[in-house]
């Protein structure tokens, strides 16, 4: 495979900023790439959030870049250079104060900021522009979600017959297709795309524009990221209104499951942890299970008991009602719960009721904590993801590198990364229920609560499930399949004049 020169385009990007899985799967694809061989840089708005992690020290690189937006409408961003800690990958980030420098990356716990589309809309623009007048030069630009979904419409219709971009292929990549950036229809005119796009083929959706449908449409290959999730949008089901137009390019759509940075994510060398420990000496993780106990003041329990582990966004998506509207049923039984996330206010207010209730059941931690996470993962038992739905999920895997089995949903990447317990042959990484309700999820914990008692048949799955592989390697590869097909199919599209 010849070397590429890469371009991604991404409103999250970890270790620098973050909300969820987006982030995290962006800066480990990236670093994969780059181990790889290929050239990849990254555009990143310059939030708040960046600048006071500390963890780099940007340049200026191009000052004052006017990005003109739409017709008599212009900002003026600065675009400033640094290298994502642990590679040398270049992050150009994207400074606007009055758009970027806020306490959040879209809103607060009451909601998104009211201004996402400008915010957004200058992202997409400023990259391109900035690519332009740094004459870089790319085979692939690479946009992700929403936020990112602008830049293949600005390629094809404001940039086409720019000679910066005459072979650039343009990959879209959907990691959650319920976030599709829906505003009102007057947005039209802040795209700088006209109203000839706001057509229900193109961007119009029910009297309001929809900026993934840009994504969608002017792609020339576009990506979801797991295989499941790839089938499952096709469907009324979880199409969320765009199954009818992604079936228009099912022929373009692939589904290539999301990786973990296996350097991150290493119970043997991973410094958050009381102890380490690995598949084959796994005494470790005993101490990481009891310190973790005491970090979230759980009791004692009276006899062995299950501690199951929740990391996730406070969403609905993520299925606390259905754990919440279980814990009647689960406090009867040997299972404690430690929860860390942080979110909507909603889900929030429901969980600290229900820890009131059920304390020697569920403790909370209500924020985003990358250390603890990591104890979470190396000292629970089981890791419950009740998810709705799941485009991919990096939990699952992440527990499994630890040897601790999760309780999932059959949904989407869920389906693809987690085998069925099977007790006769005794087998299996884990634990999958069908329905997304509470009584189905209480038969999951059940299910995990009957293996967990056979201690031996517990420690055997534990070890199988460290040695699954989930590492970007393969994913990559398939990466490089979509943009060398990206790249043929815009070889044959003409020029614009």
């Amino acid at each position: 495979m010849p070397k590429l020169r890469i371009a991604h385009v991404t409103s999250e990007l970890s270790p620098l900023a973050r909300t969820g899985g987006l982030g995290d799967a962006v800066g480990s694809m990236i670093r994969a790439q780059e181990a790889a061989g290929h050239k990849v840089v990254a555009f990143l708005p310059y939030y708040r959030e960046v600048r006071l992690l500390g963890a780099v020290t940007p340049q200026v690189v191009l000052a004052n870049l006017p990005v003109h937006l739409a017709p008599g409408l212009r900002q003026e961003v600065n675009v400033l250079s640094a290298h994502l800690p642990g590679s040398k990958v270049p992050v150009y980030l994207v400074e606007n104060a009055k758009a970027y420098d806020r306490d959040q990356l879209y809103g607060t716990p009451e909601g998104d900021y009211p201004d996402n589309a400008e915010r957004f809309i200058l992202l997409c623009r400023s990259a391109l522009q900035a690519i332009k007048e740094m004459k870089e030069e790319f085979d692939v630009v690479h946009a992700h979600d929403w936020q990112a979904s602008l830049v293949p419409a600005y390629l094809r219709r404001v940039y086409d017959g720019d000679a910066a971009f005459a072979t650039t292929a343009c990959v879209y990549s959907i990691h959650n297709l319920a976030y599709q950036g829906v505003f009102p229809k007057d947005t039209i005119l802040k795209t700088g795309l006209g109203w000839s796009v706001y057509t229900p083929d193109q961007l119009e959706f029910y009297g309001k524009v929809n900026f993934m449908k840009a994504g969608i449409l002017y792609a020339d290959r576009i990506t979801t990221v797991s295989p499941t999730y790839a089938k499952e949008i096709l469907t009324a089901e979880y199409g969320w209104g765009l199954e009818g137009l992604l079936k228009t390019r099912e022929a373009d759509l692939s589904g290539v499951l999301n990786g973990i940075d296996v350097a991150e994510w290493d119970p043997a060398k991973d410094t958050h942890l009381a102890a380490t420990f690995s598949r084959r000496n796994m005494a470790g993780k005993a101490a990481c299970r009891e310190a973790l106990v005491k970090e979230f003041e759980l009791p004692e329990p009276k006899g062995r008991s299950m501690l199951v582990a929740m990391v996730a966004r406070l969403a609905g998506q993520k299925g606390f009602e259905l754990m919440v509207e279980a814990l009647p049923k689960l406090a009867k039984k040997p299972v404690q719960i430690a929860v860390l996330g942080s979110g909507e206010r909603r889900i929030q207010d429901l969980l600290e009721d229900a820890a009131r209730k059920y304390p020697a059941t569920l403790a909370l931690r209500l924020r985003v904590d990358g250390a603890l996470a990591h104890r979470l993962y190396a000292g629970a038992d089981a890791f419950l993801m009740p998810s709705r739905y799941e485009p991919c999920g990096l939990g699952q895997m992440i527990a499994l590198r630890y040897g601790t089995l999760p309780i999932a949903r059959a949904t989407g990447g869920l389906l693809d990364t987690v085998t069925p317990v099977d007790f006769k042959k005794k087998q299996g990484t884990g634990f999958l229920f069908k329905a997304a309700t509470a009584d189905s999820l209480a038969k999951g914990v059940d299910e995990a609560l009957q293996a967990f008692a056979d201690e031996e048949l517990w420690k055997k799955l534990s070890g199988e499930a460290m040695g699954e592989d989930f590492s970007w390697a393969s994913s990559v590869k398939r990466y490089d399949a979509c943009y060398t097909s990206a790249m043929q199919r815009r070889s044959k599209r003409p020029r614009a004049a």
